[in-house]
């Protein structure tokens, strides 16, 4: 009966069958597909939409495709309208109009129906080879315009009722090199279309029509329901954090205002960079799409990723910016440079929010930023034996150090209980090197001392591989956090940065700038990438000895790391000496107080003691708001007097993080003024202002109340 209340068990079996569809379709797409980059490295996905392009459910391993799939098949809809019939099968790549993350993340799409009536649609994208363009692979860090980039496909037909347009795919063999492995891939993801057509089909006839469209909102409901009552659990209140996306020495300015406001979480990146000529410029259905499924993995790991999640958020990008771009901007790493950090920023922004809320439960998972803002890529081509372009994309750049966090370290290569562990799979070298003319050299966990903290980073992916067979390849190479390292939280040191470089034959190390095609490996060089990795959490100065100990050990630091960064102290036989341990770490905070800048504003402890209260709010790690007055919270040190910023009342040591004529990255560090513990470490641009700020409404409310006072 029509409106009827459905079976809760009812649903939870319908909401299972549909992922086992998108699970078995993933599995049709790598048996078909047969590029390395799908069936090794998985750089696919399957989403599953309503009849209105309404996301119901991801499959595969590129989570961030499915919110970009649902906005492809909604560009489908406007476009076709009514001329949208059974049978047809739509293919679409330009960002700029209703494609996907990029020009190579292509967006396969079919609607799906029964009796007639249109009940849903599919959407299986993955990253083809190349799309055409100025250089093999399509990525192409020196274009200015889109019209350099790759051959755009705005949502067009590949098969009209069941029947192929040749048409179509002609023009996509002529634009695009490795043209035969191109369109085996792309009828890879066909095969996943029509499979999943044939079974959500089946589960439609055996449900009806109604029960299953009625299921599906009713099922959105539910997780749009829930988020929201997590969302009310977070402070009300404005939450900013800033960050810079890098072309080489240039900076792109990321800034984001988080207003909670309920029910509803509202991200503004007013103030962002213009668009600029160079490939990474974005869109803001990538952005949301991005930032919902880190927002997902810290918020809502438990309900269904639908379209539910995405009701209660709102991103704001200003038009004719890096994030909101218009054509002609170049866009072939628009998931990657800008769209990966603008989403990295609000959940910077987010995680405050969580750091003030002592009611929300994610308020005890916090961490510093997360590996998605820092991966690398890397296409390699060469001339094949039949005389043709052939090409490797070295998707290893995903596996990148993860954040430490509140209570944890950081996971290696990628693996973040609290951000997202990374889905996809290393690519098996064995397999590799039978299909590339490649012989590699490494793949380990990079061990350094970035990242340090209470609890300290993860390490990220080092790789290598050089010639064989051949007597050179051409590489273009990109990447992010060159200069600009992703931030700790609570005092913990940021993280290391990526190093690209050729070890040439005769022994020297050429570093190569991280944004260029035409680099060149000739035999006997080595290709190497040093991933960078994310933050530590909390002073370092506060690890325990007993885990230091066990990291050198592990070979992670060295013994000269342990006094100068960890302060611990090994007695004669090798034991940690935990009285001169104590000792050493009071003297290396005594240091930083002598080497900081006084407070800019500091505070009395009377004026304090005279505003504050008993009642005690957390406002960041290891801060706390008394009254109208922040304090720290280990010392009780008085910081400073709503609304300012807590860190007025801070002694500050800014430390240049390059040395010479590279560019101006400072840390800033905000210590406790009585004993110099590290309350928190800035990364910045020489001369930008302070690039984080938390007001939630208690305490700019409390500030009224205490000049009104």
């Amino acid at each position: 009966m029509n409106g009827a209340p459905i079976d809760p068990i009812d649903l939870e079996v319908l909401r299972t069958r549909l992922e086992s569809v998108g699970e078995q379709a993933c599995r049709t797409v790598e048996n078909t597909a047969i590029s390395p980059a799908i069936t090794e490295s998985r750089d696919y996905s399957v989403t599953l939409m309503d009849a209105d392009g309404g996301l119901i459910i991801g499959s595969g391993q590129v989570v961030f495709h499915y919110g970009a799939a649902a906005h492809a098949v909604r560009s489908t809809i406007a476009r076709y309208g009514a001329e949208i019939l059974p049978g047809d099968v739509f293919l679409s790549n330009d960002p700029h109009n209703g494609g996907g993350l990029h020009p190579q993340d292509v967006m396969v799409q079919q609607p799906i129906y029964s009796g007639g009536i249109r009940v849903g649609w599919v959407a299986v994208s993955a990253h083809l080879m190349d799309m055409g363009g100025m250089v093999i692979g399509s990525f192409a860090p020196e274009a200015t315009e889109c019209y350099q980039e790759a051959f755009r496909i705005p949502p067009v037909r590949l098969f009209r009722e069941g029947r192929e347009n040749s048409d179509v795919w002609d023009l996509l063999r002529t634009n695009v090199r490795m043209a035969a492995l191109v369109e085996m891939d792309l009828r890879g993801l066909v095969a996943g279309c029509f499979f999943t057509s044939e079974k959500i089909g089946e589960i439609v006839e055996q449900t009806g029509a109604d029960l299953f469209t009625r299921s599906l909102t009713t099922i959105r409901d539910l997780s749009e329901r829930e988020l929201r009552r997590r969302i009310s659990l977070l402070e009300d209140g404005v939450y900013k954090c800033t960050s810079w996306t890098e072309y080489n020495r240039n900076f792109f300015e990321i800034p984001c205002a988080l207003t909670v406001a309920g029910d509803e979480l509202i991200f503004d990146f007013a103030g962002a960079a213009p668009q600029c000529g160079h490939f990474f410029n974005t869109k803001p259905y990538i952005v949301a799409s991005e930032l919902m499924v880190m927002l997902q993995h810290r918020m809502a790991p438990d309900l269904p990723f639908n379209n539910g999640l995405f009701a209660p958020v709102a991103v704001v990008c200003p038009p004719g910016s890096i994030v909101n771009a218009d054509p002609p901007a170049a866009i072939s790493a628009a998931h990657m440079h800008v769209g990966m950090n603008a989403a990295g920023v609000a959940m910077q922004a987010l995680t405050m929010a969580m750091a003030a809320s002592p009611e929300s439960p994610q308020h005890r998972y916090l961490g510093g930023a997360g590996w998605e803002s820092a991966l690398a890529t890397q296409v390699w081509s060469w001339t094949g034996a039949d005389g043709q372009p052939d090409a490797f994309i070295a998707l290893d750049g995903n596996w990148v150090g993860g954040s430490a966090g509140a209570e944890r370290d950081g996971g290696d290569l990628g693996r973040n209980p609290t951000g997202i562990a990374v889905r996809g799979a290393f690519p098996d070298i064995e397999v590799l090197e039978s299909w590339f003319p490649l012989l590699f050299t490494e793949r380990r966990t990079r061990h350094a001392i970035d990242g340090a903290g209470t609890f300290r980073a993860g390490g990220g992916n080092v790789f290598g591989f050089r010639p064989h067979g051949v007597a050179e390849i051409e590489g273009t190479l990109f990447g992010m956090r060159r200069w600009l390292p992703l931030q700790g939280m609570a005092g913990g040191m940021p993280g290391a940065c990526t190093e690209l470089s050729i070890e040439r034959a005769d022994g020297k190390n050429e570093v190569l700038a991280i944004h260029g095609s035409g680099h060149v490996a000739r035999e006997g060089d080595t290709v190497r990438m040093r991933l960078a990795s994310g933050g530590g959490f909390g002073d370092s100065l506060d690890r325990d000895p007993a885990a230091v100990s066990a990291d050198l050990a592990d070979g992670r630091i060295t013994s000269q790391q342990v006094g100068a960064v960890y302060g611990v102290v090994f007695d004669a036989a090798g034991n940690i000496d935990l009285d001169a341990t104590g000792q050493r770490r009071s003297a290396l905070r005594r240091a930083r107080l002598g080497a900081a800048t006084p407070a800019e504003r500091p505070l009395r402890p009377a004026v304090a003691e005279a505003i504050a209260s008993v009642d005690e709010q957390p406002l960041y790690p290891g801060i706390v708001q008394r009254g109208a007055v922040a304090f720290a919270k280990a010392s009780g040190a008085p910081l400073a007097v709503a609304p300012d910023h807590w860190t007025d009342g801070c002694p500050v040591v800014v430390e240049r993080r390059w040395a010479g004529d590279e560019p101006d990255v400072v840390l800033r560090h905000y210590l406790d003024p009585q004993t110099g513990a590290a309350l928190h470490v800035e990364v910045a641009l020489d001369g930008a202002p302070r690039s984080f700020a938390m007001a939630p409404d208690r305490w700019t409310q409390a500030g009224r109340a205490a000049r009104v006072a």
